[in-house]
């Protein structure tokens, strides 16, 4: 294409959990090793959270969380392929995954992932996806060493973790202001204690090459992805659900480019020009088709025709795409918003029910 004169005008980031597999893959791979796993999931995935968006430390960045529970997993017995087994036998892909082949066809498609890489390997392998195309968390358990007395220390800070309610930062509507009540702010003081032990023991130093894809390195691979393509910001689309998505979309979104928040929680949702709240992820796959057809501000203009009899004759669309869509969905349309200043509190309020619906 290049020698013909051609060149890639659009492109597309997208994660894995939440997109392409379920969001709650890594909470059900800590239920399935840890005890009580998955309320230790969301007490250190809450926890990195409010350190990172909400006090704005530099100590802590969105998804650490995977690995400071590199240890506590290792201390629970978890191996290379006890846990590539489990993801082989729950992969819970999301109905219509396979959508991502699509885009791929259409344009430049990266897709990015906070997961370790044995979860990635078996979504690779489901939606038959070059590994090489998808960044992630590498880690290897079987590399790791740890010894009986700091196996059981790490066994104590899951029982203890399992004891703590999930912390909650509170946003003010009226004036955006966050604050966090003395009860929360005494279980982040606990957890602050847990991670610094973690930090100080001795598997610590075995974990140098565990570098979780959190919120930065998403940003970061989104810049290094503008870099090899020599696609602007304002030609990308990224599809994201969480806080480890948020930079990038941020990103995106101040620059114009499409920023869709997929079934998102707050996080992702303030970061998002779009908000989709449905069970297949088609919906995104037919904005980002919109996107690469027409620009941003033909999404817009489809989202405020978002109407089963306006879209069935749609101008601007991939009719084929457009067909499986009303397909899927024969009665009703998954919802599709516009997020700004005015709505974004509801957005987030709608979105965080559906997710509860969802069971994420």
């Amino acid at each position: 294409m290049e020698e013909m004169g051609f060149t890639e005008d659009k492109q597309t980031v997208c994660s894995v959990t939440g997109f392409l597999s379920s969001a709650n893959a890594m909470k059900r791979m800590c239920d399935r090793f840890i005890r009580n796993g998955g309320k230790v999931f969301d007490v250190l995935m809450a926890y990195d959270n409010i350190i990172a968006f909400g006090l704005n430390r530099e100590d802590r960045r969105s998804g650490d969380t995977l690995k400071t529970l590199v240890p506590l997993l290792k201390a629970s017995g978890v191996t290379d392929k006890s846990i590539y087994d489990h993801f082989s036998a729950n992969k819970d892909m999301m109905p219509g995954s396979d959508v991502i082949h699509y885009m791929n066809e259409l344009m430049t498609t990266l897709v990015v992932s906070e997961s370790y890489e044995h979860h990635v390997m078996v979504v690779s392998e489901s939606l038959n996806l070059p590994i090489d195309g998808i960044r992630c968390t590498e880690v290897s358990f079987d590399a790791l060493e740890l010894d009986k007395q700091e196996a059981k220390k790490f066994r104590n800070m899951l029982t203890d973790l399992a004891k703590m309610d999930v912390p909650k930062i509170t946003s003010n509507p009226a004036d955006r202001a966050q604050y966090i009540e003395h009860k929360d702010q005494m279980i982040l003081d606990s957890v602050d204690d847990i991670v610094e032990a973690i930090n100080d023991s001795e598997i610590h130093y075995q974990m140098d090459s565990v570098r979780p894809v959190g919120g930065n390195e998403k940003a970061f691979s989104l810049m290094d992805m503008r870099r090899g393509t020599g696609v602007d910001l304002d030609c990308t689309a990224y599809v994201g659900n969480n806080a480890t998505d948020y930079p990038a979309m941020d990103i995106i979104r101040d620059n114009d480019g499409l920023s869709i928040s997929f079934n998102g929680d707050a996080y992702a949702v303030r970061g998002s020009n779009i908000a989709v709240m449905s069970p297949n992820p088609i919906v995104a796959a037919v904005l980002i088709s919109e996107f690469y057809i027409g620009g941003l501000e033909e999404v817009f203009e489809m989202v405020r025709s978002w109407d089963r009899d306006k879209l069935s004759g749609y101008d601007n669309s991939d009719r084929h795409l457009m067909s499986a869509l009303l397909r899927t969905f024969p009665s009703k349309l998954p919802e599709v918003v516009i997020v700004n200043d005015n709505n974004v509190d509801d957005v987030v309020r709608e979105s965080t029910r559906y997710r509860r619906k969802l069971n994420m």
